[in-house]
């Protein structure tokens, strides 16, 4: 197996007592989307700028396409970085902005020219290149910015909050354009975002960090269905919690007695823990069944009273209090528009999931 692209090996950084990056190590491949994606002052953004060389480590080392860069200064390096703020010069056309970075290089005129036609095509704004950054939307202001940081083709992209400053539509729209121009170019891009539905759209990986430390590492998908902390599925997305204890734990199947749930929830498969040991149920809102009656068994069944009811327009979401005062969040699609008033505020319903849609948790 071929050594990783980026390895970020024990680096911490601390300012004083305060420990900014804690012993974070990660190996990044060639050719990866990779997201750091926290909550503020988690230590992702100040781990982007030790790899971009603006902050240095207190400890560990960073190594990029087999080279040391520790202690190696930004300009020195083959890694460009984008800001949220893009950074474009005012009195500047959107075709300058781009060049400006290969004019600094020492480019010959010809090559550069070349190379701007190359980004403007890449980014979608053949039309815009003789507009000042004023006369652009946000969404191709961010463009611009993307084609400068690419123009140099760099090693490596740092992207930090890149879509943060855009309103929601055009956000996902320009997440989509992001992943086809890193797909196309084949560069490497780690992006910090503090967007959950952001970092999943991008990222064929995730790192998750909470207090200077990464929590869990994986495909958008492991990550969300198989949270290994309570911090992890607490974050990413929504989530009901049970408390409760492991009443059994057998090689096929485990119990995990539940007050809050008012039931002893049936988990097919062992939990690898110790009877009597407090633990936590993970379950996400759209695993879970409502009506007034279930029409099938399942392993596992609650009643409670719906106490509030969210029409987000593509699906609703129930808020049921169960008879232990445990509020519980129910989602379903609206898929016919007779469904969102098939259940009502205060009427008695019943609750159904399947174990395998359940993850337990230490407490």
């Amino acid at each position: 197996m071929s050594d990783p692209f980026i390895r970020i090996d024990g680096v911490t950084r601390t300012y004083g007592e305060v420990y900014a990056v804690d012993d974070v190590s990660l190996d990044i491949r060639q050719g990866e989307l990779f997201c750091l994606l926290g909550g503020s002052g988690c230590g992702k953004s100040t781990l982007l700028r030790m790899l971009a060389g603006f902050d240095r480590p207190t400890a560990g080392r960073i190594v990029i396409d087999g080279r040391d860069m520790t202690d190696v200064p930004p300009h020195a390096r083959d890694v460009n970085m984008m800001f949220q703020s893009y950074a474009l010069f005012p009195h500047m056309s959107v075709e300058r902005n781009i060049a400006y970075g290969l004019h600094r290089a020492g480019m010959p005129k010809a090559q550069i020219a070349t190379r701007v036609t190359e980004m403007l095509g890449l980014v979608q704004l053949d039309k815009l290149a003789r507009r000042k950054p004023d006369q652009l939307s946000g969404g191709q202001r961010q463009r611009v910015a993307l084609a400068r940081a690419l123009a140099r083709r760099p090693k490596l992209l740092l992207l930090d909050e890149p879509l943060g400053a855009l309103d929601r539509k055009l956000r996902e729209e320009t997440q989509l354009e992001l992943k086809k121009i890193q797909t196309t170019l084949g560069i490497t891009f780690i992006v910090v975002t503090h967007d959950q539905e952001e970092a999943m759209t991008l990222g064929d990986r995730l790192g998750v960090m909470n207090a200077g430390r990464i929590v869990q590492i994986g495909a958008p998908h492991e990550v969300y269905e198989f949270p290994q902390s309570r911090f992890v599925a607490d974050f990413i997305g929504t989530v009901n919690l049970f408390e409760g204890t492991i009443a059994e734990d057998r090689d096929t199947d485990a119990v995990i007695a539940s007050p809050e749930a008012g039931i002893d929830i049936r988990i097919p498969h062992a939990v690898t823990g110790t009877k009597g040991q407090d633990v936590a149920v993970a379950l996400r809102p759209e695993k879970i069944v409502i009506a007034r009656a279930l029409p099938e068994p399942y392993d596992n069944t609650l009643a409670g009273e719906v106490r509030d009811i969210v029409y987000n327009g593509n699906l609703s979401v129930f808020h049921v209090l169960l008879a232990s005062g445990k509020r519980v969040r129910v989602s379903r699609t609206n898929r016919l528009r007779a469904e969102t008033e098939d259940i009502s505020v205060g009427d008695r319903v019943e609750l159904g999931f399947t174990g395998r849609s359940a993850v337990v948790l230490p407490s």
